[in-house]
């Protein structure tokens, strides 16, 4: 054991004591929470997608199964679409009858609303700041299927 000096300060790790804890609190702050929201809002886009997805593959079904009548389709898309953030989306339904195809297809547009960001940018603390790069947050999906 080293005996110590007095009023000497004792060198080396000991003076290093704090550095760590605010070394990682900088870290924590500039690195994880980020990458933590960008996670949040991920799974939340590929949820919401998936979501809008499965109403137009059963909207296109219905039609399917309706040999062409569209009657219902677009009630059925907003019933499997009510539990999402924000408005309801837009639903388009083409039917195509030719001679060298018979198809319905189905497309959703779903304005998506983001976590981090508020509803508009007008609510913004800073209107100037965009967090997702100016994309126009739409969702779309779109399923087309062969009539009988």
């Amino acid at each position: 054991m080293k005996p110590s000096v007095p009023g000497r300060a004792n060198q080396g790790r000991d003076s290093q004591g704090g550095f760590a804890a605010v070394e990682m609190a900088i870290l924590t702050s500039l690195v994880l929470v980020p990458l933590l929201m960008l996670l949040v809002e991920g799974s939340k886009i590929l949820g919401e997608y998936s979501t809008i997805l499965s109403a137009s593959r059963e909207a296109a079904r219905l039609v399917m199964r309706e040999n062409g009548d569209t009657t219902g389709a677009a009630d059925l898309v907003q019933n499997l679409t009510s539990g999402l953030d924000g408005a309801a989306p837009d639903v388009e339904i083409v039917v195509t009858e030719s001679e060298t195809e018979n198809t319905v297809k189905v497309k959703v547009d779903y304005v998506y609303q983001t976590v981090i960001a508020a509803q508009s940018q007008a609510d913004l603390p800073y209107p100037d700041l965009d967090l997702l790069g100016g994309w126009n947050r739409t969702l779309s999906a779109q399923t087309v299927m062969p009539l009988p």
